[in-house]
């Protein structure tokens, strides 16, 4: 009886291991993708062993290639002749395969660079470029990106941003923080990315240069040269992104936005019709202290209405202009600073938009237009225009189903599969502890 217990629990136990065979199978990628090479091959001919080899030899591919296969940050300096050869330091995020393909990889041109990856410790906050990029690959939303950081000077801190002078900074700022003028740098930094530091880039990795597969990027302060540079170089980049631009860095004097140099700019621009902005805005931003403004009522403005009508004005200039509606995306986030942290929740929905093969096609959007109770308040500024909606995705503004970009950590197909494989294991530990 005791032999035939023994043959029946070794029988159990095949069983289990079995389902939980089929268990990995089913719930791992790795298992999926072991699954999908063996079934290559015709179930006519292929034995149980073989198949068991098959398995086993394309899962430790895939283990070898998940341990082969790191993105990392190369970092370098770099001279700005448009700028008196000041120093800037650059970092370059390369992705998971790079080292491991002959792959070439479109280009993201992003500012405050040395918070995107692995931020100062001594600093604020934290874009989780690389942790983003890296889960978008491994998902296979992205075949990969190169991001180039462009870093901060502190001794040009408005300045380099700035392609006007503000003659009244001091109306926004604290004089601690700012002189009484700044700015005018922004066109020379601009040519030193296009005409300087892109060659390099390109000359120093293997990336798409064309404008197809090239986009720029800035936040707050940094936010207005990206969308210069979509109108003044539209056949070096094809996606603008704009965060919590600080529209108000180019007012001229006077009443708020009555004499606004980007938005007289935009107004006096030709506007590319193949250019992709990304522009969004939290109803709660703010850089200081209420300033001194007032707006054409004689009424004085808040932070929150200089950021929010900023981005909203800006966005209109584009449409009213002749950027056509479905390549401005301005999304409206109630409640919501400017800050690294919240930046970094929203930057994958850019990066699919501008990069992604599947990512959302130009398209119609209704028009629908909502005036504002108050100029005043914070929560009253909200103004739909063409192409803009609020709490989307971009692939919601184009008419199509957003891309899901699942939790990496955890979800339910794994709770289910690891619970099921437990309870296999035990069973199977049970029998074979009777079967003796």
């Amino acid at each position: 009886m005791k032999i035939n217990l023994k043959k029946k629990g070794k029988r159990m136990i095949k069983i289990f291991v079995l389902i939980f065979l089929v268990l990995f199978l089913s719930f791992s990628p790795l298992g999926r993708a072991a699954s999908a090479k063996a079934a290559e091959m015709r179930p006519s001919t292929i034995s149980q062993d073989k198949l068991a080899s098959e398995v086993s030899k394309t899962m430790s591919n895939l283990l070898a290639r998940e341990v082969s296969q790191q993105s990392r940050i190369a970092t370098f300096t770099i001279a700005i002749p448009q700028l008196g050869d000041r120093p800037r330091n650059i970092q370059v995020y390369l992705p998971p395969d790079y080292d491991s393909s002959e792959k070439a990889y479109p280009v993201f041109y992003l500012y405050d660079g040395e918070y995107l990856f692995n931020p100062p410790s001594e600093g604020i906050g934290d874009y989780d470029v690389d942790e983003t990029l890296d889960r978008l690959f491994n998902e296979g939303s992205l075949e990969g990106l190169i991001v180039v950081g462009i870093e901060h000077d502190r001794d040009y801190s408005w300045s380099e941003y700035m392609p006007w002078v503000n003659e009244d900074m001091r109306d926004w700022l604290k004089a601690s923080d700012t002189a009484r003028a700044e700015g005018g740098e922004g066109f020379a930094f601009l040519d030193f990315i296009v005409r300087t530091l892109k060659p390099e880039i390109d000359s120093r990795y293997r990336t798409l240069p064309d404008r197809e597969n090239t986009a720029i990027g800035g936040f707050c302060r940094m936010g207005i040269i990206p969308i210069i540079a979509g109108i003044e170089y539209p056949d070096v980049f094809s996606g603008v992104m704009a965060m919590s631009p600080a529209v108000w860095l180019a007012e001229g004097g006077g009443r708020w936005l009555s004499n606004n140099q980007l938005i007289q700019y935009l107004n006096n621009s030709q506007m590319p019709e193949n250019v992709q902005f990304y522009i969004d805005i939290g109803t709660e931003e703010s850089s200081g202290s209420r300033p001194p403004v007032r707006d054409q009522n004689g009424d004085r403005i808040t932070y929150p209405q200089a950021y929010v009508e900023g981005a909203q004005v800006l966005a209109a200039a584009l449409l009213n202009n002749g950027v056509p509606e479905s390549n401005v995306y301005l999304r409206i986030i109630d409640g919501v600073a400017g800050t690294r942290d919240i930046w970094a929740q929203r930057l994958d929905e850019v990066m699919l938009w501008f990069f992604s093969r599947d990512g959302a096609e130009a398209g119609s959007t209704p028009v629908e237009t909502v005036v504002p109770e108050s100029a005043e308040g914070d929560q009253g500024n909200q103004i739909f225009l063409p192409g803009i909606q609020q709490n989307t995705t971009p692939a919601e503004l184009n008419n199509e189903t957003p891309v899901e970009t699942s939790n990496p950590k955890i979800s339910s197909k794994v709770i289910i599969g690891a619970g099921l494989v437990l309870v296999s294991f035990a069973g199977g530990y049970w029998l074979l502890k009777k079967a003796r």
